[in-house]
């Protein structure tokens, strides 16, 4: 199975390898080396510390030695030292002996096929010098040997010479039967001279029974075909440095190179994992060409073959690794080919066929090998299409294998590590503010290695800040609610906090004082804004109240035979557009508060022909207590009794109470009070002194409330008949009202002979008592009658007089 990803993905995965190299050497990965604990010698003089060839130290070494002897062989000797398992090993278990030989014939055996040309350009034979040998024994019985004079013998799968990335050399041994213990035999060969020692350093020998489940490959070795003697320099061909490939030096590698030869030939080298990989895993090979190289067609030239001990699993081109993304490399640049195998493997070889024929440098820089777990996959519906809000968090879920770990991060390559997690639990997010995309990766528990990283889109879906008047004032008494809070916008929640906090209902009253933020809340996604409009609210002890205040007047009423007043005032042209209500009239018209009430004509004629015509201005107390005016305000008053403001509209008054008394007057009326305490409701109140009852009414001492108004026509009415302002009508005495209409029609301006008979004075008058726009003293019709007969039927001048004093009106003063 090939694996493709985008060159990003490889730059990724390539800070892993590095990464991972810097991370964790090979003694520290989680695995368990059995050391062989035993050991015989060929005889004690032969070999020095036996014991620290099983010793479990690889840094301690027993010194096997091999001696030519003097003349005709007298005194010659090879030693030996064999290394004995605690137990038996099944077939084909690899074991590792650690070894170091006096001349430089390791690095030659190194290079498998390579070894005997290797020995002659290193100055070192591989016969006829030093020689040693290694078997792998079940007791007695011999099941594998190699032996140093023949290089082929350690260029094998079964036996084979390899180094770590410190550039120590180990015989790796693999025998198709059991076995129990390796004898290493040092010995000299005959071109040495009489008396010429040979000395083998023996560190240890061990076989692993709980491979390092981390991905880093711990040894390696290299071969070569199609190469002779003539053709071999190392200075510019075969495997160049090849422990580098495997250390921790990210920026180390080892070199395949062919030089400039143009000849028919191989070069390969092969990195070995302690123990198997997983089926699932993947691998990701890093190597650099040169430009030169990049112009041919040398992806069918390299080829990464996978094998399980010596069964091949994989082989396969670079041409087939790499995918279109991948195929526009640049020479010189590090590139990294990603490898799924399908199946377990413990090694990993990289060949490299040279060009015949081509006189250009013919090099292959090799990095190394690093094994992953398998890239995690996402199949949650919600990661795939992740949303989120702005100002909050999300969770995203990705899969992997129960032995794996994910890791999150903000880039796919190096950045931050944000969160490590099981297969199956979430990330969540820290919190989002913009369109965003995290990574994931997989990794084997306690390893370093990760998978490459799997991007994970994150639209944020973002939403407006509400606006507003960020302080609002609202009555303390009125029931307002968090739903009476306003902003511009729709779709508003509202928090008790700026981040988030309690969700408010619309229902909840508001407290004084208290801060509540508001959030837009989309309908189609659900987001609210991230930053919240905070709006501070005051509750007033004094408030905004419409007055509904119904009443009707006597004088109005007169000839009508219903309950819709006349307007004659207001056809003649005669209502003021300023209120005409000061205490200059009398004290009782004296203002709190209010006063400076106008209107205009419009406003007067604007329901002419109806019942909403104007009659007149109306005044308006309003009170805390039945004797103490808080507030008082100049409205005016409909033909069927409803009181609006002078602008026209609903009579609302600023500053009120949540309980107060109001009182009505009109200047040549009596006025009236309710008796009971008004409580706002909704903002509002309501008083109907047309259909009041009298027990309603509130009344003097001595009186009740059937005093207080006049019933005309099954409805209530203010008294009619006081033209000089004051508490009482009455038709004689002192300060009756009889005698106002005497001068308002002797000192009427058209009045010129002062005749009590005049029937033109008209105007604005408060001796017009009936309203119809003139004062009559005498004839048909006449005010000075009207005011007689309201004072001989008031209810209590029982005995019809008309010199009665005791109409007074029902309101304390």
């Amino acid at each position: 199975m090939i694996l493709n990803i985008t060159p990003n993905q490889l730059k990724t995965l390539t800070f892993f390898f590095v990464f991972a190299l810097f991370s964790l050497s090979q003694e520290t990965q989680a695995q368990t080396r059995v050391y062989a604990n035993s050991a015989t010698v060929s005889n004690a003089s032969h070999v020095d510390n036996p014991a620290n060839a099983y010793d479990g130290n690889l840094t301690t070494f027993a010194n096997v030695k091999a001696n030519a002897g003097l003349a005709a062989g007298l005194g010659a000797y090879n030693g030996y030292i064999e290394l004995q398992f605690p137990s038996t090993l099944p077939a084909n278990t690899t074991s590792y002996v650690k070894i170091e030989t006096q001349d430089d014939l390791l690095n030659a055996l190194l290079g498998g096929n390579l070894g005997g040309l290797l020995a002659d350009v290193l100055g070192v034979v591989l016969t006829g010098s030093q020689e040693f040998t290694v078997q792998a024994k079940n007791n007695t019985t011999i099941v594998l040997q190699g032996d140093s004079f023949d290089d082929g013998e350690f260029a094998t799968d079964r036996m084979r010479i390899i180094v770590d990335d410190a550039g120590d050399f180990y015989v790796m041994i693999t025998p198709n039967q059991a076995y129990n213990r390796i004898r290493i035999t040092n010995r000299t060969g005959s071109l040495l001279g009489l008396g010429a020692q040979k000395n083998l350093s023996v560190y240890g020998a061990y076989y692993v029974t709980n491979p390092a489940n981390c991905g880093q490959p711990v040894f390696t070795s290299f071969s070569a075909s199609g190469l002779n003697l003539d053709l071999i320099d190392l200075g510019v061909n075969g495997v160049q440095n090849p422990e580098n490939a495997i250390d921790a030096d990210p920026d180390n590698f080892s070199t395949l190179s062919f030089g400039v030869l143009g000849v028919a030939g191989t070069i390969e080298q092969t990195v070995y994992f302690e123990g198997a990989s997983l089926a699932t895993d993947e691998f990701t090979l890093r190597m650099r060409l040169t430009e030169t190289l990049l112009d041919l067609n040398i992806a069918n030239n390299i080829s990464v073959r996978s094998y399980n001990g010596s069964t091949l699993v994989q082989d396969v081109s670079l041409s087939t690794l790499l995918t279109l993304n991948l195929l526009n490399l640049n020479g010189g640049e590090i590139i990294s080919i990603p490898i799924a195998v399908g199946a377990p493997v413990d090694r990993i070889t990289l060949e490299f066929s040279s060009f015949v024929g081509l006189s250009l440098t013919q090099n292959l820089d090799f990095f190394g090998v690093v094994r992953t777990a398998a890239r995690p996959e996402i199949t949650d519906p919600d990661t795939l299409d992740a949303q989120g809000c702005e100002g909050s968090t999300i969770d995203l879920f990705a899969d992997t294998d129960v032995a794996n770990e994910l890791r999150w991060y903000d880039a796919e390559e190096d950045g931050n590590l944000l969160a490590t997690v099981a297969s199956g639990d979430p990330f969540t997010t820290p919190t989002l503010t913009t369109d965003v995309t995290y990574y994931v990766a997989a990794a084997r528990i306690g390893c370093p290695e990760e998978s490459l990283r799997i991007a994970v889109d994150v639209t944020v879906n973002s939403v407006a800040t509400p606006t507003g008047d960020a302080a609002q004032s609202f009555c303390s008494y009125g029931g307002a609610t968090v739903g009476d809070l306003i902003v511009n916008e729709p779709n508003v929640v509202f928090y008790d906090a700026d981040t988030a906090g309690n969700q408010y209902l619309d229902t909840d009253a508001l407290t004084d004082g208290t801060v509540y933020y508001a959030a837009i809340q989309d309908a189609v996604t659900g987001c609210e804004s991230a930053t919240r409009f905070a709006i501070t609210v005051t509750l007033d002890d004094l408030c905004d109240v419409t007055l509904n205040v119904k009443v009707l007047l006597q004088g109005a009423l007169y000839g009508t035979g219903t309950a819709i007043m006349r307007d004659d005032l207001r056809t003649q042209g005669l209502i003021p557009v300023n209120q005409p209500y000061d205490d200059s009239m009398d004290a009782r018209f004296t203002h709190v508060g209010g006063g400076s009430e106008t209107t205009t004509n419009t406003i007067i004629n604007t329901n002419a022909g109806t019942s909403d015509a104007i009659v007149d201005w109306i005044f308006i107390e309003i009170r805390d207590t039945p004797t103490n005016v808080f507030k008082t305000v100049s409205a005016l008053l409909q033909r069927d009794g409803d009181v609006i403001a002078s602008d026209g509209g609903p009579l609302v008054v600023s500053g009120l109470p949540e309980t107060f008394y109001i009182s009505v007057k009109h200047r040549n009326h009596f006025g009236a009070m309710g008796l009971n305490a008004l409580t706002v409701l909704n903002s509002e109140v309501t008083i109907d002194f047309t259909t009041i009852d009298d027990a309603d009414l509130y009344s003097l001492s001595g009186f009740t409330g059937s005093n207080a108004m006049v019933t005309i026509n099954s409805v209530k009415a203010l008294y009619s008949g006081n033209a000089n302002y004051d508490d009482h009508i009455k038709y004689d005495g002192a300060a009756n009202d009889r005698q106002v209409l005497a001068s308002q029609v002797l000192n009427h301006e058209s009045n010129t002979n002062q005749v009590l008979n005049f029937s033109s004075a008209t105007g604005y008058l408060s001796g017009d008592v009936n309203m119809d726009g003139k004062v009559l003293y005498d004839g048909a019709g006449n005010e000075r009658v009207i005011i007689q007969n309201i004072i001989l039927t008031y209810p209590l001048n029982t005995n019809g007089l008309s010199n009665y004093n005791g109409m007074v009106e029902q309101i304390p003063q």
